[in-house]
């Protein structure tokens, strides 16, 4: 990390020794005065893309349109963009158009917030032009200029708004907050996948429910409708800490909602959150039993009880899941005594399909504590299924 700060210090006063001002810029040096440094470092320039990519051999063009290059010396990357001007945008997401400027408080003033316009030169001195510094002191969250402006250019920073709230604990300051609540239908021009990017660090955030709490406050639910009663709860109860896969499952149950299509979840996601919401609607009105802790495992169960006892306290089961899966005789199908393999071995049947049947109920009866998980009771119990099933196929 360290390491990191250093190179990029290199790379400001490179910049500088060939006559361009350049800083660090927005989250790391916010981060950097809350003592929480990352490698992760912008730097912005007076420098033009192509006068960055003279300086610095090997620069890779990641945003030339919006002046951002990116620089590599000893084994660090840092993305180098040039001061500049953003004009209106039409889609509320991306300017129209941008241009150079060799100002830095022209540049600093299209920033979103002022904790995010705060700039630090090589020697460690601080820039600030907006009070982002004081603010971030009284832990205030404050839109630089016309706040309604801000969140025309970009409808994303709205949601950042509310992860700022959930990380850091801050407060949206009022002219900003009634930017938000009358620009909330800009929402609708944030993609599913952005919406989703968002919501996770919120969600995964030490101070996630005052966020819900601002967010229902500031109508921005109305857009985002598919975790708009889940939101709405958690904002009003004291939720224990919830997984993201636990969270969206919760809004989706509460809501009534499947999984949107638009949201880009991996496979491993999207099948962890539909197991949990069929889990918590199992189980709305019957308890968890040993068949269940079975067959969705204690991790899968525990999940589904996260969501039940935040919606009930009087619903949560935890030590019963955990004694029941204790209790388990077999965790896997190939812990069976008895296997396919053996009644491919010991009998004439081949067809998958009824031998799968078979193995099916060889696990009810260890599960249930019916047939012991031995080899030799097993067998039986399968020898003399197979002759029941023969039966009803003479008779």
């Amino acid at each position: 990390m360290n390491n990191a700060l250093e190179t990029g210090k290199k790379v400001l006063r490179i910049l500088n020794e060939n006559g361009h001002l350049a800083y660090f810029v927005g989250g790391f040096v916010r981060d950097f005065l809350l003592g929480t440094t990352s490698s992760d470092i912008d730097i912005t320039s007076s420098a033009t893309p192509d006068e960055v990519t003279r300086i610095f051999p090997g620069t890779k063009a990641t945003g030339v349109k919006y002046g951002t290059v990116t620089v590599f010396l000893d084994h660090h990357s840092f993305e180098v963009t040039t001061f500049r001007t953003d004009g209106d945008s039409q889609d509320a997401r991306h300017p129209d158009e941008v241009g150079f400027t060799r100002t830095l408080s022209i540049d600093l003033e299209r920033r979103d917030f002022t904790v995010n316009a705060l700039a630090m030169d090589a020697a460690g001195d601080i820039i600030d032009l907006y009070g982002g510094r004081a603010d971030l002191e009284a832990k205030i969250l404050r839109a630089i200029g016309d706040p309604a402006r801000r969140f025309r250019e970009d409808a994303l920073r709205i949601l950042r708004a509310f992860r700022f709230v959930a990380r850091l604990d801050f407060t949206i300051e009022p002219k900003t907050f009634e930017g938000i609540r009358a620009n909330r239908a800009l929402l609708d021009n944030v993609s599913g996948e952005r919406v989703l990017t968002e919501l996770k660090y919120i969600v995964r955030s030490p101070y996630a429910v005052k966020a819900y709490a601002a967010m229902a406050a500031s109508g921005v639910l109305d857009r985002l409708e598919p975790i708009a009663a889940g939101v709405r709860f958690l904002a009003v109860h004291d939720p224990v800490k919830l997984s993201f896969e636990e969270f969206a499952a919760l809004c989706f149950f509460l809501g009534d909602h499947a999984i949107p299509a638009s949201w880009r979840l991996s496979n491993r996601e999207r099948q962890s959150i539909q197991k949990i919401l069929n889990l918590v609607e199992v189980t709305e009105a019957d308890a968890f039993d040993i068949l269940i802790v079975y067959v969705n495992g204690l991790d899968g169960c525990l999940a589904a009880n996260a969501v039940n006892r935040t919606i009930d306290p009087a619903r949560n089961q935890e030590d019963a899941i955990r004694a029941m899966d204790a209790a388990l005789p077999i965790h896997k199908t190939c812990e069976l005594a008895f296997k396919g393999d053996d009644i491919l071995a010991s009998t004439p049947l081949t067809d998958a399909r009824t031998i799968g049947g078979i193995i099916d109920d060889l696990i009810y009866q260890v599960i249930t504590g019916r047939v012991p998980n031995d080899y030799t009771q097993l067998r039986e119990h399968a020898l003399s299924l197979i002759r029941r099933m023969g039966e009803r196929h003479d008779g």
